[in-house]
């Protein structure tokens, strides 16, 4: 008698038995692990070491400090021997920090720093050291050379510039300043010529030896041969006038007036000497005899001004003019008219006078009557 033929007995049923049969024996075979829960109470699980970049050390593992040529290791507590051969090398810029647990392992700290180094990182630990380890911080790039200076101050030259006005300007010796810059009879200067206004190198006994020096401007060209032109006598002071002689040279009060400002010798004074009261035209007079070295507005601050050469060490000066009566390279004598009294720059009826002894402000007071 044949058997009835089942629809399970065909081909295609008998393959699929097949298959699953072979996935159920695969499953059993396999290494199948339970989660940690379910097998925490029947395996034993070691707890790995702890691999830090930074210095903190754990109660149940160690630290681990990579490096190009192969890691090491250093034991704390309870600390669990990293197999020979193993390395750790963290990522360039990526540090981690874990922590072993009784009941598993937990992730502590994950970062990475900037790539390219275009940002600062937010913190920096100072180094530290851990069981006779020290952890190095990283590197900072050394800072740029600051910036130097020679010192030599420069001055560049203007028409109208005399070497007395630069040296007026810089409180220096006019013979140190042509030393200085290696200048020679005439002394003549040039407009856009650089000098150097350091005398620091320029010895005493080197300023002593220069001859009186000309007041000729600075022009274009060496100047042609001065030719003397008559000119009338200048206004003098009439009647007797007090003066004092003050190293060899016979002093008298530049203006009727009063003293409204004393002398200062303070650095930060952009000019210093007295400011004598008095009102707008009134004459001004030569304090001394002497030679006119200068007479223009090229000096800020000071206005129309008139520097008189005494001697190779005494000058003096009288600034804010309304009106200039003598020109460079004129001869005057004390008491002679040489310009009126004008203005300040805040509008003050007064004559601003100093004098210079080897470039040197000094106290006009001493010297007057």
């Amino acid at each position: 008698m044949l058997r009835q033929k089942l629809p399970a007995d065909t081909p295609t049923v008998r393959h699929g038995l097949c298959l699953a049969g072979m996935m159920l024996l695969q499953a059993c075979g396999g290494n199948y692990q339970a989660p940690l829960e379910d097998q925490s109470a029947v395996l034993e699980r070691s707890p790995p070491p702890i691999y830090s970049t930074s210095s903190v050390s754990s109660a149940t593992g160690a630290i681990s400090t990579s490096s190009a040529v192969g890691a090491t290791s250093v034991p704390s507590t309870a600390a669990r021997t990293v197999a020979a051969g193993v390395a750790v090398q963290p990522a360039p810029g990526v540090s981690v920090n874990v922590v072993n647990e009784n009941a598993g392992i937990r992730r502590s700290a994950l970062g990475r720093a900037p790539l390219g180094g275009s940002a600062a990182p937010s913190s920096a630990a100072a180094p530290a050291t851990v069981q006779g380890s020290t952890t190095v911080p990283p590197v900072s790039p050394p800072a740029p050379p600051a910036q130097g200076s020679t010192g030599a101050q420069r001055y560049t030259v203007v028409r109208g510039d005399t070497l007395y006005s630069i040296a007026w300007q810089y409180s220096v010796d006019v013979r140190a300043l042509a030393l200085a810059n290696n200048l020679n009879a005439p002394y003549t200067i040039y407009p856009g010529q650089e000098l150097s206004v350091n005398i620091s190198g320029v010895s005493s006994n080197a300023v002593a030896a220069v001859p009186t020096l000309p007041a000729a401007p600075a022009g274009d060209a060496a100047p042609a041969p001065a030719v003397r032109v008559p000119t009338p006598a200048p206004e003098r002071r009439t009647g007797n006038v007090p003066s004092k002689v003050v190293d060899d040279i016979a002093w008298q009060w530049p203006v009727e007036g009063r003293v409204v400002r004393s002398f200062s010798a303070s650095s930060s004074a952009t000019s210093r000497g007295i400011d004598i009261g008095a009102s707008e035209g009134d004459a001004v007079y030569a304090a001394a005899d002497g030679d006119v070295v200068y007479s223009g507005r090229g000096i800020q601050g000071q206005g129309d001004l008139i520097i008189i050469r005494h001697s190779a060490r005494h000058l003096s000066a009288y600034s804010h003019n309304s009106a200039m009566l003598v020109q460079e390279g004129a001869r005057v004598r004390v008491g002679d008219k040489i310009a009126e009294v004008g203005r300040d720059s805040r509008g003050s009826e007064l004559l601003h006078f100093e004098v210079r002894v080897d470039g040197a402000a000094v106290d006009p007071a001493r010297y007057m009557p």
